[in-house]
């Protein structure tokens, strides 16, 4: 796919490295010396190779953008892209037969992509996106592995919609969302744009900066954890286990399957803090943190009385996903001092020793910072 031999190359030009590392135009051969003087032809400029961004905004991105990034130099396709979340009750073979069911009662919330299928496999130029129909969806690899489903497998989802799985996409290709379906596009609300160009820099200069509400970046490999922090669903549920919520499905505190609950969250005594309720897999990481700076005596660096919390199921209020807290692998400790949105005051020693066992720290999240919140991404 040519895209991604493109990446590196995009990559420096939008997060802006120095004139060092920015890969140059080759150039032609020197010219031949002779003994009369001649001007030295100047090096032939190749293009740039095509490369695809993305284009977001907190909040949504305006309709008028897509209008602006097709006027923007270098740019050959656009497409709108967002992301929502359906519950699903059941999977079933082609041929009959259950291979999955959510408990009575409760469904397995779902990641979803939704996009244009003709304006998605423009820009991407990957023509399996065009087998998008009415009734039919796409599963990114890794959803595909969890669910154990392939191409003409059914999916029964919340709402009495049943759709056909098409066909099954690379991770990358759908940032690592775990169902595909497809959608209109242009209005307001939608989170991304993707865009094919050869110039990113002139495609950054179309757009407001707007403060550090609009983010453009290049389409790498699909990382684990959504610009902001948000984890992506199917990993998460291929390394802690997937858990199912009781319906109907609330827009802010949820409730998760009693019997995963059961498996996945204790209550544990750790140092400084000590009783907390979190994933049994966040129990040992975090008892190595706090040990380590209790053996080095800093502990004043974590106020016991400031501790918010670990275990909480809960979704996202902005974008409606689940919130790491929900899976009991988030901990917010000094929270008071140390606000979303708001300037870090925590102690950079307690900031390393968490990194180091294994969390990723929200104060160092470009768009949404929260400098009270550590994560366990893996362990």
């Amino acid at each position: 796919m040519t895209w991604r031999v493109a990446l590196i190359a995009v990559a420096c030009v939008l997060v802006g490295c120095s004139s060092s590392e920015r890969p140059r135009a080759s150039a032609a051969p020197a010219a031949t010396v002779t003994a009369t003087p001649t001007a030295t032809p100047a090096p032939a400029e190749t293009p740039d190779p095509e490369s695809v961004v993305s284009v977001r905004r907190r909040g949504g991105v305006p309709a008028s953008w897509a209008a602006r990034a097709r006027r923007a130099p270098g740019v050959r396709a656009v497409a709108w892209t967002s992301r929502t979340q359906a519950l699903l009750h059941r999977s079933v073979r082609a041929g009959g037969g259950t291979v999955d069911a959510a408990p009575a009662g409760y469904a397995f919330p779902l990641d979803v992509l939704v996009i244009r299928p003709r304006a998605h496999a423009r820009v991407l130029r990957e023509r399996g996106f065009r087998a998008l129909r009415r009734g039919t969806a796409l599963l990114s690899e890794s959803s595909a592995r969890l669910r154990r489903l392939r191409k003409g497998d059914r999916l029964e989802l919340e709402g009495g919609r049943r759709l056909r799985v098409a066909g099954v996409v690379d991770d990358d290709l759908v940032r690592s969302a775990e169902l595909v379906v497809r959608g209109g596009g242009g209005r307001a609300g939608t989170t991304q744009l993707l865009v094919a160009t050869t110039r990113p820099g002139a495609l950054a200069r179309a757009f407001p900066r707007d403060g550090a509400r609009r983010r453009i970046t290049s389409l790498g490999s699909a990382p684990s954890v959504l610009p902001g922090g948000i984890a992506r669903p199917v990993e998460l549920k291929a390394r802690f286990g997937e858990f199912a919520v009781r319906l109907p499905y609330a827009d802010d505190w949820i409730g998760i399957d009693p019997a995963w609950l059961r498996r996945n969250i204790v209550s544990r005594s750790v140092p400084i803090l000590g009783t907390v309720t979190c994933h049994r897999r966040l129990i040992g990481p975090l008892r190595r943190a706090l040990g380590g700076l209790a053996r080095r005596r800093l502990d004043p660096v974590v106020d016991p009385g400031d501790y918010a919390g670990c275990f909480a199921p809960r979704r996202i209020p902005q974008s409606g996903s689940l919130s790491l807290h929900a899976w009991g692998l988030a901990i917010d400790v000094n929270a008071a001092a140390n606000p979303q949105f708001g300037r870090s005051r925590q102690d950079p020693r307690l900031v390393r020793a968490m990194e180091r066992a294994g969390f990723t720290w929200g104060g160092r999240w470009p768009t949404a910072p929260d400098p009270m919140h550590f994560e366990l991404q893996g362990d």
